[in-house]
């Protein structure tokens, strides 16, 4: 079971399944468990979010319990764990192989399905994330093996976010309000210097941010924490909307961050 009380029985309840088939499928309790990421942070949104983790072993990850890996998720998203135990995701990493981009035989779990890696493919955020606010909930404490960012690789990493976004950020759906909270947090950090929460950065950029797009922010917010509502007629009539704001919140942070900045970007919209 989890050697931490995170305040939530069903939460509990569903990691202590993971540690079991983690531990039962690997042959070897993994060397240390650590959750980063909205569970860690206090803002865990059941029926949206992911609930992440990244399990460490010893060695490379032999290509039998690989596969045994992959079977082994099938009870937790059958929801017979409870609704907590569909969320989890997360990357099984070979100590070796903490360091994003680093090779090695791997495993991860993710919400369109698992898939062997081998190579590491955290970002640097997920990294800081892990080094500042993970939480132990079994074996070692190795945070601080993760590599510290520098704010290169991090502005780098917002400046392919804004890309991806540009491309793809479209209202219309219930995770379109995440490329607005995302954008947020971002922010947060380049102001703030520290990562925020996802409800946190809304409302900090709520009152700190310039553009229209913060207007949004407050109901972003809400339908993350709460997903049921996404339904409703009125809120599929504002899910449609959001295309020009999710645009609005990539110039705005394209303006702070010192490597993205570009002439035309932030051109009307046609």
């Amino acid at each position: 079971m989890p050697c931490c009380d995170l305040g939530n029985p069903e939460l509990h309840l569903a990691l202590g399944a993971f540690l079991s088939i983690a531990g039962e499928t690997l042959g070897d309790a993994p060397r240390s468990v650590i959750l980063y990421g909205s569970v860690a942070l206090g803002d865990l949104a059941p029926g949206y979010g992911d609930l992440d983790f990244v399990a460490i072993t010893d060695d490379d990850i032999a290509d039998d319990r690989r596969e045994a890996l992959i079977e082994a998720r099938r009870p937790l998203r059958s929801g017979t764990s409870g609704d907590c135990a569909r969320m989890i995701e997360g990357a099984f990493l070979p100590r070796h192989m903490i360091c994003p981009g680093s090779t090695g035989r791997a495993v991860w779990w993710g919400t369109s399905g698992e898939r062997l890696w081998e190579s590491n493919w955290l970002g640097w955020f997920d990294c800081l994330g892990i080094r500042e606010r993970g939480v132990v909930i079994h074996g070692e404490d190795l945070r601080r093996e993760f590599p510290v960012p520098t704010r290169e690789q991090l502005v780098v990493e917002g400046t392919r976010f804004i890309v991806t976004a540009r491309k793809y950020g479209r209202g219309g759906e219930l995770h379109s309000v995440d490329w607005l909270l995302t954008a947020a947090r971002m922010l947060y950090w380049l102001k703030e210097g520290e990562l925020a929460s996802k409800s946190q950065a809304a409302d900090w950029a709520y009152t700190n941010a310039t553009g229209d797009w913060r207007a949004e922010l407050p109901k972003a917010a809400w339908l993350r924490r709460n997903p049921d509502n996404a339904e409703t007629g009125e809120v599929v009539v504002w899910l449609c909307t959001l295309d020009v704001s999710i645009q609005e919140a990539c110039c705005e942070l394209e303006a702070q961050l010192p490597t993205a900045r570009s002439t035309d970007s932030c051109l009307p919209l046609e």
